[in-house]
């Protein structure tokens, strides 16, 4: 799965852009952010192609700023967002993963909170290993 030769829908693309990105989707929305599904896939898919292409260089700065516009949607839209990344990143790439949602996106937490999302990603690594390749 080449998530980074597929290239975001116009909407996203320039707001997901890790080299530089632009609030233009948030900003046009009410603070009650409602999208259909097909324009929370086009997120989601645009949101994990923008981490896949930070975490080719460990941009650091890149991956803030990609966290920092995220922490811009509602708390529930936000925790919505950041289940289905964990889902179609560890797939693709664990270590990315945990590098960008507990090193990134989780810097300023807790310890503890770290600590249980981490945990939470090796679960989830685990099932997806008890699966039999098809």
């Amino acid at each position: 799965m080449d998530l980074a030769a597929k290239p975001a829908p116009t909407k996203y693309r320039a707001y997901f852009n890790p080299h530089y990105l632009r609030n233009d989707f948030l900003q046009n929305q009410p603070s009650n952010l409602n999208l259909s599904a097909e324009d929370f896939s086009h997120l989601i898919e645009a949101v994990v192609r923008a981490i896949v292409k930070v975490g080719q260089t460990q941009d650091l700065e890149q991956a803030i700023v990609i966290r920092d516009e995220l922490r811009r949607l509602p708390d529930t839209l936000l925790t919505e967002v950041l289940n289905q990344v964990i889902l179609q990143l560890v797939p693709i790439d664990p270590v990315l993963c945990r590098w960008f949602i507990i090193d990134v996106f989780l810097r300023d937490a807790p310890s503890e909170g770290r600590a249980d999302v981490a945990e939470r990603i090796n679960i989830l690594l685990v099932d997806l290993q008890s699966f039999p390749a098809e």
